[in-house]
């Protein structure tokens, strides 16, 4: 039985911090609905009150405190520079490793801000659905997203892009893939539009869409020798490969995830929920009042609860590449679980025939991985020596 908050963040060591529910752009499928700019902000007392609950109890050495909204860079510099020396110094206390990426649309991102953002540390994610007009069309600031995608570049920083696949780019990806290359982004990865916020009246992909559009990617990467690697058609494919790991951990593309286990979403105001992805219909509770079991346990039996639906999924061999749909979607659209459903299974025969292919794109992955490692390794290196060379100053001094 969890007692506490403090109890209950014993167990947290990821949380999608949503520090407005404003955001200067409208996108047709938002899943928090956000609204115009001029919206409340997240007190930075409340941020301190988050990190100090899961800093100080987490009994995971790495946690994170992911910047999300709504639109994060609304708020000002000087808001994220004290939420994060407060986190930092509070991870340094507790022999905590705290890290802090950033979602952003990237509309607002000029290069001071990026440079108070790389001081800070903190990790930059852009949302970008293609090239400037066809990102357009269901998000805006197209010219503006293309401007921080190339800011990032110059900077040679590592960062995320994240598509949304939808019914204006599902069968465009190789276009969108290519842009990608032209512009320095190697690395994406594709969420499918969910029945979430906007999204739940929204146009959603069918399952034989879902399949070409991954189809596609796919064949991009076997074609130019994954130039532009997207991540979650690789994972499927290290699936295929490999095998699934055992024993699974709790995590999105499993058969448990870890939605209101070991992962949460915190609103701007302190209600707690189980899953950033849907912050309107499930909800933990709030921080300012005592934690109720009782709602957390029942909360989290109904959104886990996959029904009877699920005994379809035992005997079937694309298991081995599914990803078991997601419970916050499933629970707003049965459509979209079965698109899902379909897609997965039309990708695993596809694979299935396509074998040697498959295997090829995933030696090609294996290849990129160690590269990737050595130069993980140089980078480490080379930060401690300038660490041992900081030191060595301050203590000649």
């Amino acid at each position: 039985m969890v007692g506490s908050w403090e109890q209950f963040f014993e167990q947290i060591n990821n949380i999608t911090v949503k520090l407005t529910p404003g955001c200067n752009l409208k996108c047709s499928y938002c899943n928090v609905e956000a609204a115009g700019p001029k919206t409340p902000i997240m007190a930075i007392e409340r941020f301190k009150q988050i990190a100090d609950l899961i800093i100080k109890n987490s009994t995971s050495h790495f946690v994170g405190l992911e910047f999300h909204g709504g639109e994060p860079l609304l708020l000002p510099d000087e808001w994220f520079e004290e939420a994060v020396t407060y986190a930092r110094s509070l991870g340094r206390e507790h022999k905590k490793i705290v890290d802090m990426p950033m979602v952003t649309n990237g509309t607002m991102l000029t290069e001071k801000r990026l440079n108070k953002l790389l001081d800070l540390k903190i990790r930059v994610c852009v949302s970008c659905d293609g090239p400037p007009e066809l990102n357009d069309e269901l998000r805006g600031g197209g010219e503006r997203v293309a401007r921080a995608l190339n800011l990032l570049q110059r900077r040679q920083v590592g960062k995320g892009v994240i598509t949304v696949m939808t019914q204006s780019n599902w069968n465009r990806m190789p276009e969108v893939m290519d842009w990608f290359h032209e512009i320095g982004v190697n690395d994406f990865m594709i969420n499918f539009l969910q029945p979430q916020g906007r999204g739940v009246a929204g146009d959603l992909l069918s399952g034989e869409q879902m399949f070409e559009g991954m189809r596609e990617v796919f064949e991009h990467m076997h074609r130019n020798n994954m130039a532009v690697h997207e991540a979650e058609v690789t994972s499927r494919i290290e699936r295929f490969a490999r095998g699934r790991d055992k024993p699974a951990p709790l995590a999105c593309h499993e058969f448990q995830c870890q939605a209101g286990r070991s992962y949460i979403a915190i609103d701007t105001f302190g209600t707690v929920h189980p899953c950033g992805s849907d912050v309107m219909s499930h909800r933990i509770g709030h921080l300012d009042t005592p934690f109720s079991d009782n709602q957390y346990q029942n909360m989290l039996a109904k959104l886990h609860d996959k029904g009877d639906w699920i005994l379809r999924c035992f005997d079937c061999n694309a298991k081995q590449i599914c990803n078991h749909s997601c419970p916050t979607s499933d629970k707003n659209s049965e459509d979209f679980r079965d698109h899902d459903c379909l897609g997965t299974k039309m990708l695993w025969d596809y694979f299935c025939q396509n074998a040697d292919r498959v295997y090829e794109v995933y030696a090609m992955y294996l290849e990129r991985q160690e590269e990737l490692e050595r130069r993980r390794l140089v980078l480490r290196e080379e930060a401690m020596k300038a660490r041992e060379a900081e030191l060595g100053e301050v203590g000649g001094a």
